[in-house]
This record gives C-alpha cells, structure tokens and sequence, in this order.
C-alpha cells in the first residue's frame, strides 16, 4: 500500500518515531533528530506499488528496497548506531 502525505507515529522497540512528508520523500525523526528519509524509488513496483528505500541524512541511499515502506523503516532503525541518538523521550 502506498504511503500518503501527512504526518503520523510509528511505535518501534519502546519508542515513537515521527514519519512526516510527502511523495516522494518523508522524515523519519525522535524527538528533534531526523533519523533518515523514506524515499518512492519507483512509482511502478511489482504490482503496480510504490517502492521505497532509506537515506541516511546525509543522501547516502541504503541497500534495502522494497514496497513494504513500514518494514524498511524498521529495519533502518534498527541499524542506526544506537550511540548516535540521544535519550529522548519517547
């Protein structure tokens, strides 16, 4: 299913992420940090579905891709360097 505009949560491992945008790129952020981008790769997937992958904030694309937008932001979250994000309530 395509991602639409907008701005909503996503619960994952005891925190709440911010995913906010619109096609073809979204911030996924905690707190005041921004975490990543979820970027639309192609907009004629398999099936007709939107494909997604991670940016690091800094444009470097990532290696994962797909059209399940919800898993590839969760196993992006799971690679950052938990060293790298400050305590931030969730």
């Amino acid at each position: 299913m395509a991602l639409e505009a907008g701005d909503f949560t996503l619960a994952h491992q005891d925190h709440t992420y911010r995913i906010a945008g619109e096609a073809p790129r979204w911030a996924v952020s905690r707190g005041d940090r921004v975490l990543g981008y979820l970027v639309t790769t192609s907009r004629a997937g398999e099936e007709g579905e939107d494909v997604y992958e991670m940016e690091t904030p800094d444009g470097e694309r990532g290696n994962v891709e797909g059209t399940d937008w919800e898993s590839i932001v969760r196993s992006y979250l799971n690679s950052v360097d938990p060293v790298t994000i400050d305590p931030v309530d969730p």
